[in-house]
């Protein structure tokens, strides 16, 4: 469906400030991605104009981690190259991005608990503040939209700092947990694809197993709810967990 309108209501006037807030900065970054364009705002409501498309299937997941990929190298490149992982970054708009970590620590240390996983490991993968910063923009599969060659972005409500990778390992957790296991195939290009957008050595097949596991915890509240059928230890589509390097 085209022409028409999208409306996102939130109970928090807070959080639909912020969400307007990321939406402009993404905007801003002129990153040759489609996203809707914002047409009204009040305190509660922001109203979108409504673009086609329909969520991805496996065979568009290679598109959508090179959209991603385009996105955080725009991000770096104008912006994020100064930032540091384990602090808030002030971009020019004044658009305050918290840090990686402390947003996530909490809710990891209680779903490992939950999970019977060593917290503190899995923790580790939150400390590496000299890693290049590009963003998290909340990447489950269906926030995206696909018509045709054209890839769209939508959901704006979260962001945060993260390493480049993390967001790519989220569209895949969040693929298998709703599709099933992904073949090796799809994994190696939605990885091809999306280190072909990004700076040199910003990701590599050991950040995204590593960082899956991060995922994988962070979503494991969902799984039986939002279209999440499949729990991510039945369908990982490597042997094990890889332990934090």
């Amino acid at each position: 469906m085209s022409g028409g309108i999208f409306v996102k209501r939130y109970d928090d006037p807070e959080r639909c400030a912020a969400a307007a807030a990321h939406h402009a900065w993404l905007t801003s970054l002129d990153a040759d991605v489609r996203l809707p364009r914002l047409l009204a705002r009040n305190a509660r409501h922001l109203i979108f104009e409504r673009l086609p498309g329909h969520t991805p299937a496996v065979a568009d997941l290679p598109r959508v981690a090179a959209t991603l990929g385009c996105l955080h190298a725009a991000a770096h490149r104008r912006e994020l190259h100064t930032a540091r992982l384990n602090q808030p970054h002030t971009t020019a708009t004044g658009l305050v991005i918290p840090d990686f970590a402390n947003p996530r620590r909490p809710a990891l240390h209680h779903a490992a608990a939950a999970a019977g996983v060593d917290a503190a490991a899995v923790g580790a993968l939150l400390d590496r503040p000299s890693r290049p910063a590009a963003f998290y923009k909340d990447p489950n599969v269906r926030n995206y939209l696909v018509d045709g060659e054209d890839i769209a972005v939508v959901d704006f409500d979260d962001l945060t700092l993260a390493p480049f990778g993390y967001d790519l390992a989220g569209l895949l957790v969040t693929a298998s947990m709703t599709y099933g296991r992904l073949d090796e195939q799809t994994l190696v290009r939605c990885l091809g694809a999306y280190r072909a957008a990004v700076p040199p050595h910003s990701c590599n097949s050991a950040d995204l197993h590593q960082f899956a596991e991060l995922q994988h915890l962070l979503t494991l509240r969902y799984v039986g709810r939002n279209g999440y059928r499949h729990p991510w230890p039945a369908v990982r589509p490597w042997p094990d967990p890889c332990p934090p390097g």
